[in-house]
Parts: C-alpha cells; sequence; structure tokens
C-alpha cells in the first residue's frame, strides 16, 4: 500500500494536474483502487471533484457522523440551560457541555485523522503540508508539480514528508515571483529545480520528449530553442487545424497555423500609462481586429486568447473587447497569467515599438517560451518587428513566423 503526497505550486483543482504528474501517479496507482484526498477549501474545487476535498469525505465518515450526534445532544442540552432556574442545576449542564463539546472536537479530528490515514494520494498546496491535519504523517513519495515556478524554500515544507521525492516541472518556463531584490540577488530566485537540473543533469532528470497541444508548426520553434529539437508533437495534435474545430469555417483566417502581424510603419508606437507600464493602442486594435476574425469563422470567443507581456496592455485590450459583445468570453491577460494555461488560438501582443528599439523583459527567454506554447491550433504574433529584432532571440522567432507562416502588415486591419 504506497502513500503518495502532491504538492501544488498554485491553488490549482485536481483535474488541473500536469500531465507529467498524472503519468508518474498513473504508474504508481494503477495496480490499487485509488483513494484520493484534497485538502484546502471546497469553494476551490470545480463540482466534479467535490468528492475527493476532505470536508466532503470526513461528512461521511463514521467518526462524523458521531460527532454530528454528540452536537444535536448538545442542541438539546443548551435549550435546557436557557430554561433552568437552579444555580446547582444550570452548573451541571455547563459541566456537560463542556465535557460533550471536548468529545466533539476529538471525533472530528479522529474523522479527519481515519480519512487521511486510509488514503492512496493526498494533494495539497506546498504551505498546505504544515497543515495540522498532517502533522505526524509521513508519505512513501512526495511529488511537486509545477515545482520550477516553487520557492526552494517552500519546497521542503512538503519534502520532509517522505524519503522520496519526485519535482515535476519546466525550468526554461517562468520561475517563482520574487518581490525583494535582495533576496533575489542572495540566491531565493533560483529554485530548487533548476539547482538539481544544474547540478546532476541527465543523473536525476528525464525529460518529457512527446506533447498533446501544439501543431508541430508552433512546437518546433520551441524545441530548436530551447530544447535542443527533442520535443516531438503527439500524432493526435501535429497537424490539427482551427478549421478542423465543429462550426469552423475554412477561411483566410482560420488556415495558417502561425500569422506574423508586423506593425512596423504603421504607427503604431508604445506608450506609458500612469503607472509607467507600456501599452500600444494601435496593437490592441489589431489583436482584438483578429479575435473578431476568427469568431466570424465560427471559432468560439471562449477558444481565443490574447496575451500580452504588459499589464497596461491588458487593461487597453479589456476596454476594446467590451466593445463588442460577440467578444465577451474572449479571455486577456499577462503571459505569466497563463501560464498553465492553453487555448485553441492564442493572439500575442508583444506591445514594444521605439526609435530605441528597447525591447524591456521582452527578452526574457522563458517569458515567450510561455507565451507561444499556450496555443494549440494558431498562434498570432503582433509586433514591431523591426524593434524586436533588435534582439536575437527575438530576431529569430520573427525569421521562424515570417518562414513558416503567413506574413501581414498591421495596414491590412487598419483598412479592413
Amino acid at each position: 500500500n504506497v502513500t503518495i503526497y502532491v504538492a501544488l505550486t498554485k491553488e490549482v483543482d485536481s483535474s488541473d494536474l500536469i500531465i507529467s504528474t498524472l503519468s508518474y501517479l498513473n504508474i504508481l496507482i494503477s495496480f490499487c483502487r485509488t483513494k484520493l484526498v484534497r485538502l484546502g477549501h471546497p469553494a476551490r474545487l470545480l463540482p466534479q471533484v467535490l468528492d475527493s476535498a476532505l470536508d466532503a469525505q470526513v461528512l461521511r465518515a463514521d467518526n462524523s457522523s458521531l460527532a454530528g450526534d454528540i452536537r444535536k445532544e448538545m442542541k438539546v442540552l443548551n435549550s435546557k440551560l436557557l430554561k433552568a432556574k437552579d444555580r446547582n442545576t444550570k452548573r451541571d449542564i455547563r459541566k456537560e457541555l463542556k465535557t460533550l463539546a471536548k468529545e466533539e472536537r476529538k471525533r472530528q479530528q479522529l474523522a479527519v485523522a481515519d480519512v487521511i490515514k486510509n488514503a492512496d494520494v493526498v494533494l495539497s498546496t506546498l504551505t498546505g503540508a504544515s497543515t495540522k491535519k498532517l502533522a505526524g504523517i509521513t508519505f512513501d513519495l512526495v511529488i511537486i508539480d509545477e515545482a520550477a515556478q516553487a520557492l526552494e524554500v517552500a519546497c521542503w515544507i512538503a519534502l520532509l514528508k517522505g524519503p522520496r521525492c519526485v519535482l515535476a516541472g519546466d525550468h526554461l518556463q517562468l520561475p517563482p515571483t520574487i518581490q525583494s531584490v535582495e533576496a533575489e540577488k542572495k540566491g531565493m530566485g533560483k529554485t530548487l529545480f533548476e539547482r538539481l537540473t544544474e547540478g546532476y543533469g541527465e543523473e536525476i532528470t528525464s525529460m518529457l520528449t512527446v506533447q498533446y497541444r501544439m501543431h508541430e508548426l508552433i512546437m518546433n520553434w520551441s524545441s530548436k530553442e530551447l530544447y535542443d529539437n527533442k520535443i516531438k508533437a503527439h500524432s493526435s495534435v501535429a497537424g490539427h487545424m482551427l478549421y478542423d474545430l465543429e462550426g469552423v469555417n475554412k477561411s483566410s483566417s482560420t488556415e495558417p497555423t502561425i500569422i506574423l502581424v508586423d506593425t512596423t510603419g504603421c504607427d503604431m508606437e508604445e506608450v506609458k500609462d500612469e503607472e509607467e507600464s507600456t501599452m500600444n493602442e494601435g496593437e490592441a486594435a489589431v489583436s482584438i481586429a483578429h479575435a473578431k476574425l476568427l469568431v466570424e469563422s465560427g471559432v468560439r470567443a471562449i477558444d481565443i486568447g490574447i496575451i500580452t507581456p504588459y499589464s497596461a496592455q491588458v487593461t487597453c485590450l479589456k476596454m476594446l473587447r467590451n466593445k463588442d459583445a460577440k467578444l465577451k468570453d474572449l479571455e486577456i491577460s499577462t503571459v505569466d497569467g497563463f501560464q498553465g494555461r492553453e487555448k485553441e488560438a492564442i493572439i500575442i501582443s508583444m506591445v514594444r515599438s521605439n526609435p530605441k528599439k528597447e525591447v524591456g523583459f521582452l527578452s526574457d527567454h522563458r517569458r515567450m517560451n510561455v507565451a507561444v506554447t499556450r496555443a494549440r491550433r494558431q498562434c498570432c504574433v503582433v509586433c514591431d518587428a523591426e524593434t524586436v529584432s533588435s534582439d536575437r532571440f527575438l530576431k529569430r522567432l520573427v525569421e521562424y513566423f515570417e518562414e513558416n507562416g503567413e506574413y501581414l502588415s498591421a495596414s491590412e486591419y487598419q483598412s479592413s
């Protein structure tokens, strides 16, 4: 009987565990009937996985039923206490209530302990590993999901729960957010996942090389740039197109898999908002215009995402989206907010367009890796190719999209 503890870097539903973690779990528990318990507030869970919540399972436990009976008895005694006039009678009732309250807490704690003790797999957040409910409990194996986004100090909370640990994640995607510059300089910015990968390499790492999300044209750029061409697309997704979706028409907007919309020479320069975040109204309008074309071809707005590195651009895009009721389900977010997510079509607004050709944190390889790989069937990059090409990494991205996809000028959207 192997007990497994899965620590989630972020609050997600049990159904959202990454494929690598689930694959490892499937191997380990394929020969047993899995009893899964999810710690945390039930309000954060999807309806279909509510039965796995600790609270839900505790309610079905024998000790919880006994605790319920005790609470009923206490309710009766409280009614008697209100009606009692004799001081000695009141004292005796209060004494009995105190004893029952102590027994009720004990039964409730036993119910929680029984559920966790009988579980094959326990899931929680990293900080959730410090809950009193898990005090003194150890597991045969600890799995930390999205470990490349987890602070090392948070990992150790879960690591101490078992003798063996599997870290699942991708250190070439976004790292954890470090608010303190001083802490980052002193090493907090480097995750345990990254440190172990650098220190031990292939001795301890196992790379999953088949992906089940992207069309191979979207995948190939990332695979070549960051994964030594080791990533392959599964046959079920390698050639899937937007127009393969039910209700979607084959059109000039749905036929390409990768699109580069160049704003160079279109008078769409960046500006700063009041909080000094960068935005580009012209790019925002082009991004919304492309989303509209997709919706007109039958793509559901909920299957489209617009992502951008800058919060000011998110605000600008949302203002434009809200003017069209057909786009109300179109999701708009920062790159960081989209990590771990996917959409059938992704539009990336890169924002930067200036005479000095400054690209800011667009040059962060991991951020662009996340942005492009959110797309399943189409990825459309909207940018000032002249500005972003000042960075070698981004230049190769622009060249890849030009050579393998459809190249358009933003002026074509202005006139449409």
